[in-house]
């Protein structure tokens, strides 16, 4: 599916994006259910399990509307992929954890309209099943009371010659979203946050039949 310009602020965005869709359509056998829950205008947190490298560009594929990633630092450090990130609107964060500077950052962009892909776990799994939620996407989704989005995907993790071969499809099942009504239930403090990550990231588990 190769997308106007116009759906995009960031024409490198565009390319990257259209140029992955155009890549994965070809290589891989992907299946995406429950896009019917994506709302295509607006803030929107959108919250995601993490398996392997490939997800952030898998979701933004699956998404098909422009979004910002929160990627680590040591990804911009790395001249080959720093241009892939940048052209991701991908935001740096430092390993180990989050500082003021990356909230802003998220907040901001929220503020502004933008769909803000984060992974509530933290780090990949790697074969752990899902892991305990941290406490950041609750703090964000609390504070900016915008919608979140669970997305289960799986599939990712699998060996290279496996994907190619389309032996079993690359998956992701979006489910409804959590509506800021229902974010703002969560008290605005530490045990809130960690409440409200938990609910989220049950939220995605609930999805893993689908995916």
């Amino acid at each position: 599916m190769i997308w106007q310009s116009r759906h995009f602020r960031n024409r490198n965005f565009w390319y990257t994006w259209n140029l992955l869709n155009f890549a994965i359509d070809g290589l891989f056998d992907w299946r995406v259910s429950g896009r019917e829950h994506i709302p295509m205008e607006g803030p929107l947190l959108v919250a995601s399990n993490h398996i392997a490298l490939l997800d952030p560009p898998y979701v933004g594929s699956c998404l098909r509307r422009e979004a910002c990633f929160v990627a680590k630092k040591e990804l911009f450090a790395f001249a080959p992929l720093r241009a892939l990130v940048e052209s991701y609107n991908s935001i740096p964060i430092r390993r180990g954890g989050w500082d003021s500077a990356v909230f802003r950052t998220v907040r901001k962009k929220l503020d502004q309209g933008w769909a803000v892909i984060m992974f509530p776990e933290g780090t990949r799994s790697r074969g752990r099943g899902f892991l305990p939620p941290k406490p950041g996407v609750g703090m964000i989704a609390r504070q900016s009371l915008v919608p979140v989005l669970p997305v289960c995907i799986s599939g990712t993790d699998r060996p290279l010659p496996q994907l190619l071969a389309r032996r079993r499809p690359l998956t992701a099942a979006f489910g409804p979203a959590m509506s800021p009504a229902e974010v703002g239930s969560y008290p605005d403090d530490k045990s809130g946050y960690q409440g409200l990550s938990q609910a989220i990231m049950d939220r995605i588990k609930g999805l893993s039949a689908g995916a």
